[in-house]
């Protein structure tokens, strides 16, 4: 099969591509054989991703110093990037893409599924201050959009944000 003709994604595939995320880390496992086709597709979109990736670095080198570039890479590519390696269990390309989305997004912190997937790439690593700090910052998020008070509960092996239930206080009878 040409190269070309392998990498090309069908609306069908960037249709089940645009579904996967941090969230379904640890409920879509890609190793198990219920989801080869899947993992299929996460890996050549994985490969595509890369090589345009490596594709756009090659020609910024090429370009005179001064040159207008024409093609412009949006930092969610490199967290869409985190998602599939994470899901992939590639947990330290997982976080080189997540670490690049975070130096190339001044709003990452808005992002919900990347600070969950880098929580999820954090702790992978035993890096548990710093796994809570990414979770910590998607509490306080999770407050601002659903403006609910949550909170962060903890266990040795689970994180979970957990709603606080505040009765409505009615002055009225």
């Amino acid at each position: 099969m040409d190269d070309k003709e392998e990498l090309h994604l069908t609306s069908q595939e960037l249709q089940v591509l645009s579904e996967l995320d941090s969230r379904q880390f640890g409920f879509l496992k890609l190793r198990g054989s219920e989801h080869v086709r899947t993992r299929a597709l996460v890996l050549k979109a994985v490969k595509y991703l890369e090589g345009m990736l490596v594709q756009v670095k090659e020609e910024e080198r090429a370009c005179s110093p001064g040159a207008r570039r024409d093609i412009c890479i949006d930092p969610k590519t490199y967290c869409k990037l985190g998602h599939f390696h994470l899901l992939l269990e590639d947990y330290a390309k997982a976080m080189s893409a997540y670490q690049k989305f975070y130096a190339l997004e001044p709003d990452n912190w808005k992002d919900p599924l990347f600070l969950y997937g880098l929580g999820l790439c954090y702790y992978h690593y035993n890096a548990f201050e710093w796994t809570f700090s990414s979770l910590v910052r998607l509490e306080g998020l999770w407050e601002l959009q659903r403006n609910a008070p949550v909170s962060l509960s903890t266990d040795r092996d689970h994180f979970v944000l957990v709603p606080i239930h505040v009765p409505f206080y009615s002055p009225y009878p």
